[in-house]
């Protein structure tokens, strides 16, 4: 499924952001990217939401990636 743009889809999903390597290798372009916001800036409950779903990665990868798991837990564990 690719997501689609902002005139097709105004209300809901829809696609807000470019994404990139910071190395500058290409992305797989038949790739879907979702971006969460994790500071506390931002609108209320996307905040919250998106904390909630980083919190849940770090929980999926604790067994592959412990130490990033641990630093995402530390840095944005919900209060």
């Amino acid at each position: 499924m690719k997501i689609p743009t902002e005139k097709e889809n105004p209300d809901g999903l829809h696609q807000r952001y470019y994404v990139s390597k910071v190395s500058g290798e290409p992305v797989d372009e038949n790739a879907e990217y979702f971006i969460l916001r994790l500071d506390k800036g931002g609108e209320q409950p996307h905040v919250e939401a998106s904390r909630c779903a980083i919190n849940t990665y770090a929980v999926m990868i604790e067994k592959t990636n412990p130490k990033l798991a641990k630093y995402l837990k530390n840095s944005y564990a919900q209060h």
